[in-house]
């Protein structure tokens, strides 16, 4: 009878309504949805800086005149004439430019932007070129015939001191990567100088004439490009990009130093034709 009293009794503990409680499983709690993360916005102004390097060409044309040497008691041959020179050089200006952009961007939804930026770059491309146009030829004087020989040597150098764009950009953005087109008009001072100097003999007189080359002047032109912008963390974007740059031509008509009173003539005109690649890097702040 004692053994069927415990039975009973933990019998009745075993179906207590605190011991189902115990065994029956604990609810979930509520579910609570995940926000997606916000779309990156690239409207709004942005400042900036960059450096970069580029590489171009200076192609001039040369037109120099004949020079005429006055030959001093010498009957009845009483001057010279010294052929000119025509024809072409190139030189292929490069070096580092730096410099900082300032734009604003519009992001039409969902994807395409469209914006506007202006930049200037101090430079220092610039490269040199030195070459010679030789002449030997004979003329009959009153003591007889004589050999005319020597040589024009024309040392020179081009420059692109400095350069800015203004510029449309139209581009393709996945969320906080965009790929854009970029184009418009280009300017900056362009520059060439140097000397061209002939020397050599006539009738065994010595003969040297000596003309400057120099010219400077501020450019327009244009520019075509492309690149990729990204966003970093905060407000900061890094961008690289890649432009073409015409600058036009530069006219230069030069005289021969004064000092020359024994020679005549001697004018050299230049045209040079200015172009630039650029590759560059840059780092923006984005004002929202």
């Amino acid at each position: 009878m004692r053994y069927l009293s415990i039975g009973i009794a933990a019998a009745a503990f075993a179906f207590t309504p605190s011991t189902w409680a115990a065994d029956m499983p604990v609810k979930a709690p509520p579910y609570a949805p995940i926000s997606p993360p916000a779309v990156y916005s690239w409207t709004g102004f942005y400042v900036g800086g960059n450096v970069g390097y580029s590489w171009g060409s200076a192609d001039t044309d040369f037109n120099a005149a004949p020079i005429t040497a006055n030959v001093i008691n010498n009957p009845p041959i009483s001057s010279v004439s010294i052929p000119g020179f025509v024809g072409s050089q190139s030189v292929k200006p490069q070096g580092m430019i730096g410099g900082g952009q300032i734009g604003y961007n519009w992001q039409l939804v969902p994807h395409w932007v469209t914006g506007v930026e202006a930049d200037i770059q101090a430079a220092g491309e610039k490269a040199s070129n030195n070459f010679s146009n030789p002449f030997s030829f004979t003329v009959s004087g009153g003591a007889g015939s004589a050999l005319v020989a020597g040589a024009a040597v024309t040392d020179y150098e081009a420059r692109i001191a400095w350069f800015g764009t203004l510029r449309g950009r139209v581009g393709y953005a996945w969320d906080r990567l965009m790929l854009y087109a970029t184009g418009g008009l280009a300017y900056g001072e362009v520059q060439m100088g140097g000397t061209r100097i002939v020397a050599g003999t006539v009738f065994g007189l010595p003969l040297s004439s000596s003309t400057l080359l120099g010219h400077s002047q501020i450019n327009a032109g244009w520019t075509v490009g492309a690149g990729v912008e990204a966003a970093l963390i905060g407000n900061w974007t890094w961008k690289a990009e890649y432009l073409y740059v015409n600058l036009g031509s530069l006219d230069d008509p030069d005289v021969p130093a004064p000092a020359i009173t024994s020679v005549t003539g001697g004018q050299t005109l230049t045209r040079t034709k200015f172009s630039d690649n650029i590759i560059r890097a840059g780092l923006n702040y984005k004002f929202h």
